[in-house]
């Protein structure tokens, strides 16, 4: 018999797209599932939905909660989880028919403990694939030491991970995920996701990588990713030792530095103005320190880019134009340009909010192309990047 396989959706208020995900869910072609919704105290019609569909299908459960949050909603769908292997989909995104039919061969061919999969990333009228950075095939014991385990949370290009820090694009044996899921998650939902995937993945070396896409993650411009929230640095402060701590192998120095990467990310990403508290002439230390009388250009939309407008915004900065390729995508919720509006003001710096290498050397190129100075392209300094151990210590000490 083929084993049972727990999926736990979440659910929030997301009515417009719930049905698509359910029933891309009740579509697989692997039919032995437990489909376990998690309504965390929606206010809108998704309860209802929830209901009618278990109605229609046996296998599905409906869990009606209180609003907690994402994390409090997986909790309480494994605990409920009957599966020997466990999936997660969040309730706004959708999966391909043979997701979990080829996740379950991998992992019953296999023996393995975790399957991940790649990602396509969707928009309404568009869709690219992301396939896993690691190459593919079957990784246990000393080829995963060897082979996996010193690049799962910092593959050395800065930033990539090695493996993927969602929960959802993966599949993992119930009794290696639990312990991780069910540990408390004090800092509203900020690491929920990367700090039971990468201890879980580290833990068990036992892991199955295919490069093969099925999951879509529908990218939206209101995700709570892009929230603006001012409590990330003391979260970091408090709780990067209990994080480093999750990795049973915690002495092992490859995987301290790789969560270094991983906090300074954080960071760099969402709370720059750290770097900058002790100087009250320049900002943005880590891109080569700006004097606050400059007209900067912000080029990128996306999470950095709004985190980065935002503590702009705080501290006065006069920045004259937001550029973004994706800005009509972008333009009804934020006050973004196209790049070639550039070439219409004055200004004195570029920076380039991104953190992906790959991109942030592409963004580069184009701006060259149009003719922008390159000394007035400012990107992150490699002492951040290389090595963000010292400059680590001393933010998270001071």
């Amino acid at each position: 018999m083929a084993e049972l396989l727990s999926i736990i959706i979440p659910v929030y208020n997301v009515e417009e797209y719930l049905p698509q995900c359910i029933e891309s869910i009740l579509a697989q072609t692997y039919r032995e599932l437990e489909v376990i919704l998690v309504n965390d105290g929606s206010t809108d019609s998704s309860p209802d939905i929830c209901d009618a569909y278990a109605k229609k299908d046996g296998r599905i459960v409906v869990i009606h909660k209180e609003n907690g949050g994402q994390d409090s909603a997986r909790k309480a769908g494994i605990r409920a989880a009957h599966g020997e292997y466990i999936g997660y989909v969040d309730s706004d995104d959708w999966i391909e028919p043979e997701m979990y039919e080829r996740l379950m061969t991998y992992a019953s061919e296999y023996g393995v403990d975790v399957v991940e999969s790649g990602v396509i990333d969707s928009w309404e009228d568009k869709h690219k694939q992301r396939r896993p950075f690691l190459p593919e095939g079957c990784f246990k014991d000393k080829d995963f030491r060897e082979k996996i385990a010193p690049y799962i949370v910092y593959s050395g290009v800065f930033f990539k991970h090695g493996i993927f820090p969602y929960l959802w694009n993966k599949i993992y044996r119930k009794q290696a995920m639990i312990g991780y899921q069910l540990m408390d998650e004090p800092t509203n939902n900020l690491v929920d996701d990367v700090m039971c995937t990468f201890p879980c993945v580290y833990n068990s070396a036992s892991l199955y990588i295919t490069h093969e896409c099925f999951y879509h993650y529908r990218v939206r411009g209101n995700s709570t990713k892009r929230n603006i929230r001012k409590d990330i640095y003391p979260l970091v402060k408090k709780y990067h030792k209990e994080w480093k701590s999750r990795f049973s192998a915690s002495a092992d120095s490859n995987i301290e530095k790789q969560v270094d990467h991983f906090l300074m990310y954080l960071l760099l990403a969402k709370a720059i103005g750290v770097f900058d508290q002790n100087d009250r002439d320049n900002i943005l230390k880590p891109f080569g320190s700006i004097s606050k009388d400059k007209r900067l250009v912000l080029y990128g939309a996306g999470t950095v880019g709004i985190h980065l407008k935002s503590y702009l915004d705080s501290c006065g900065a006069d920045t004259v134009l937001w550029v973004d390729k994706n800005y009509e995508q972008l333009q009804s919720a934020y006050a973004v340009s196209a790049p070639s509006e550039m070439c219409s003001v004055d200004f004195d710096c570029v920076i380039l909010a991104i953190l992906n290498a790959d991109a942030a050397e592409s963004a580069r190129a184009d701006l060259l192309s149009m003719g922008i100075a390159d000394e007035k392209i400012m990107w992150i300094d490699r002492e951040y990047i290389n090595d963000p151990t010292g400059s680590l210590e001393f933010i998270l000490n001071s």
